[in-house]
Parts: structure tokens; C-alpha cells; sequence
């Protein structure tokens, strides 16, 4: 189906957005209409090029990867960065693969950096209480539903919700939920951070 086969749609979406808006109907339903804006198969690639990049899912991966000497959303960066290039150069992914995900990356950096306000870099740091309240509310967001931070309502046509949703939501979960668990880990060594408190103890 596309948008010619609900009359009176186009017209209706254009008023909104314009006429050069580059949506297609990505599903219809009795209950909803779903638009994008990526070509068909972009959100199965993405996700095929993420599943290439397993340590980005691993809290584990991460810690290892992670250089010494920094902490907070800096040293997880680092990490996400090594083995996104590590993932390139052994071939597990191909350039485009490498772009999409950086974009993934990019996107949870700045929600880790919204949610952990006291993090200064420094090694040992952990979120406090309010920080770890923002990191949890961030993963419900970024849940499938009308409340999803990737979710956009356009409003309703002849009764049904139209609605878009960034095909890279469920990449940006895993990661994102990777990361909170990196950044929420005592870490260990001589610095360690006071719990709650969102500021290192030497």
C-alpha cells in the first residue's frame, strides 16, 4: 500500500510537513498508520551491522576496552569507539555498517551526557542516585510506544494515530542499556566512588 491508496492523506500530510516531505507508509492497520523515512531494509541492516559488533553490547566487552585513567560517559565512548574500528578493520563490518552505527553512538552519548550531569571524566566517577533515575527513565523511553523518544506523533487521520519510529530505536537500546550498566558498575582499583554521591574518592 502507499499513500495514494488512502485518499485524502497526502494532502493531509502535506499540510503538516510539506509537500517535499520524504515519507512513505511504511504500515497500515486498523488501529494506526506508520510512516518512514529510511528505503525498505535499512532498519534489518542496521541491526544485522550491530549484531557484527557484539562488544557493543557487552558491559563486560566495554570495561576491557575501556582506556585507563578516564571514567563516566568519556571512558565508555572510548570503548564504544575501539570496538566499532576494531569491528572495520577485522571486516565484521563494511563502511556503511561503520556510519550507521556511529550514528547510534552518537545518539546515546548525548543521552548519557543529558542523564549524568556530575561526570567529569575522571576515573572512579559513578552516578548518583537523581543520575541513575534519569538513566532509567532514558531505557523506558527508549521502549517501543507513543512515549518513545524515537516515536513521532503527527497527529490523526480519519481517527487513526499516524506515527514514526527511527529504525535505529532498537539499536540505540541495546547500546544505551550496555552503556548504563558500564557506567553504573563499581569499578575497581584505588579510586572509587562514594555511592550516590556522583563524585570520585581517592
Amino acid at each position: 500500500m502507499s499513500i495514494a491508496d488512502l485518499p485524502g492523506f497526502e494532502d493531509w500530510l502535506e499540510g503538516l510537513l510539506g509537500p517535499d516531505h520524504g515519507r512513505r507508509l511504511a504500515a497500515v492497520g486498523g488501529e494506526r498508520i506508520v510512516l518512514s523515512k529510511v528505503p525498505p531494509g535499512l532498519p534489518g541492516s542496521v541491526l544485522d551491522a550491530v549484531e557484527r559488533v557484539p562488544a557493543l553490547s557487552s558491559p563486560g566487552a566495554l570495561q576491557l576496552l575501556a582506556p585507563e585513567g578516564v571514567g563516566g560517559v568519556r571512558a565508555w565512548r572510548a570503548a564504544a569507539d575501539r570496538a566499532l574500528e576494531d569491528a572495520r578493520h577485522s571486516g565484521a563490518i563494511d563502511d556503511d555498517g561503520f556510519a550507521a552505527i556511529r550514528i547510534g553512538i552518537d545518539a546515546v552519548e548525548a543521552l548519557l551526557a543529558s542523564c549524568c550531569w556530575t561526570d567529569d571524566g575522571s576515573p572512579g566517577w559513578a552516578p548518583g542516585p537523581a543520575e541513575r533515575a534519569a538513566l532509567a527513565e532514558v531505557s523506558a523511553r527508549l521502549a517501543p510506544g507513543r512515549d518513545s523518544l524515537f516515536t513521532r506523533y503527527y497527529g490523526e487521520f480519519e481517527g487513526r494515530p499516524v506515527e514514526s519510529h527511527c529504525p535505529g530505536a532498537p539499536v540505540a537500546r541495546r547500546i544505551f542499556d550496555a552503556a548504563r550498566e558500564v557506567l553504573e558498575a563499581s569499578v575497581p582499583g584505588a579510586n572509587s566512588a562514594c555511592p550516590g554521591a556522583g563524585a570520585t574518592v581517592t
